[in-house]
């Protein structure tokens, strides 16, 4: 009977983990390797998603494969902002976006100015974890047409400091929704018939 508890206890913890962490696939994946032309130029366009070192005056941008596309900015007090343009409908249902190493992994806060079909969305976001991780979740699917990426220091005032975009997410097609709800109910009937043993 312990054991079973425990073996819930686990997958129920390792279920909540796997949803914080930065997903292997991402919908627009800024961290596949087509991008790794982007290092030390201020633009680089890979098919219809466009990234730009916006600010400050000679910043340029990097790339990892695990981080995504970067701004290295220079250390002046200024605002460091990444760009990111979608053409031809590319950033059609984008749902959120994961911002990478931002302040190394301490208090992390910042601006996305999203650029919409519909207006101009503004989204605060904040976290802290010990990769300096954080998802900035949109609310909703958006026809994004441009993502202004800005950091803040930790009174909340923009400021020159070195960060990545992982890339976006969008809704995912009604199949793949339907195959995960299906195997979740498959598992908890699984699990509710062995405690019943």
């Amino acid at each position: 009977m312990y054991r079973n508890v425990f073996a819930l206890l686990i997958a129920l913890f390792g279920g909540i983990a796997s949803a914080v962490a930065i997903p292997s696939s991402l919908d627009i994946d800024l961290r596949s390797a087509n991008w790794g032309w982007a290092i030390g130029t201020t633009q680089d366009t890979q098919g219809n998603v466009t990234a730009f070192a916006a600010f400050p005056l000679r910043s340029v941008l990097t790339w990892s494969s695990t981080a995504g596309i970067g701004i290295d900015a220079p250390p002046i007090l200024a605002a460091s902002a990444i760009d990111v343009s979608f053409a031809n409908g590319s950033g059609n249902g984008l749902t959120g976006s994961w911002v990478t190493n931002l302040f190394g992994g301490s208090a992390e806060s910042g601006v996305l100015e999203l650029v919409t079909t519909t207006g101009t969305d503004i989204i605060d976001f904040a976290g802290q974890n010990s990769t300096g991780d954080v998802f900035v979740n949109f609310g909703s699917a958006l026809n994004v047409l441009t993502a202004e990426f800005l950091a803040l220091n930790p009174t909340g005032q923009l400021f020159s400091q070195s960060y990545s975009v992982a890339g976006f997410t969008t809704v995912p097609d009604g199949g793949t929704t339907l195959t995960l709800l299906g195997i979740g109910l498959v598992s908890l009937t699984a699990l509710r018939r062995r405690f019943a043993l």
